[in-house]
């Protein structure tokens, strides 16, 4: 008895066992998601299923309570600070990689991806080591935003370094160099010839390190006061004393930001796609 298998067989094993995998994989994401969207809606004190009363009372709760606000308020500034941050520096010094000659470059290329593999906890402990007693006029920068979104950038700007400079291997530096003989400077070159350019990568890492930056807990759970905890860390202190859907409600508006700059990412690609195509 041969045994070969039949011909078309393995390729339609594969097929279904792909298709399987994608199955599980988009399940195991969406369920608990779903769950939560859902337990959101629950009029219970308590987070329990299955829902027995549907209501957005916890919704309203949630804007309504200024502690949560606040807590958002923070998320948001921070995660825009930290995209502004590392962006800027990421793109920077991806741009500086591709195109200098820079001594000792393998061991900057491993110093700036170190953060990136560091445990949250300890890179937390560290900042908080290193720069909570450090006060500017009076200002104490420990428990800062500007303490939280410079630490949060040394996960999120490794991120977009390595996207960058990706991006920016697919330039033809052809054009750049028709920029350079048509009297375009360097600094003129780069802001009106490359970055547009790249600014489907520059779009992206922008939204990369704001998700990063709302959703980073550690860090924040060593670097913020009172005043300016963020959602995540306000989340888990209310799970320590009582799970209410609120937190339920907090998570669908993680999720939902989450979503939302996904979907501005792959409109942004769709849309340069498309010029490409013209």
């Amino acid at each position: 008895m041969s045994d070969v298998a039949p011909r078309g067989a393995e390729p339609l094993v594969l097929k279904v066992l792909a298709l399987a995998f994608t199955v599980f994989i988009v399940g195991y994401i969406l369920v608990p998601i779903l769950v939560t969207v859902a337990m959101s809606f629950n009029d219970a004190a308590m987070i329990r299923f299955p829902i027995n009363v549907w209501s957005m009372k916890w919704y309203a709760d949630f804007f309504g309570s200024p502690q949560w606000m606040d807590a958002l308020e923070n998320s948001i500034l921070i995660a825009i600070g930290t995209a502004a941050i590392s962006t800027t520096s990421g793109v920077l010094c991806a741009w500086a990689f591709q195109r200098f000659h820079i001594p000792f470059r393998d061991m900057w290329y491993i110093l700036i991806m170190m953060p990136l593999f560091m445990p949250g906890v300890v890179l937390g402990l560290g900042v908080a080591i290193a720069f909570g007693g450090i006060s500017i006029g009076g200002y104490a920068f420990y428990g800062s935003r500007e303490l939280v979104m410079l630490a949060h950038s040394l996960w999120a700007m490794p991120l977009v370094f390595m996207l960058m400079e990706a991006t920016f291997k697919t330039i033809d530096y052809r054009i750049v160099e028709a920029s350079y003989d048509l009297g375009g400077g360097p600094v003129r070159t780069f802001f009106e010839v490359v970055l547009p350019l790249v600014s489907t990568g520059i779009v992206s890492s922008l939204l990369f390190a704001f998700v990063i930056s709302l959703n980073e807990f550690v860090m924040a759970l060593f670097l913020t006061d009172r005043d300016t905890q963020t959602l995540p860390v306000l989340m888990w202190l209310s799970l320590r004393s009582a799970g209410t859907p609120r937190l339920a409600v907090a998570s669908v508006i993680l999720a939902l930001t989450v979503f939302t700059c996904l979907t501005v990412i792959m409109l942004w690609y769709i849309r340069q796609l498309r010029k490409v195509a013209r």
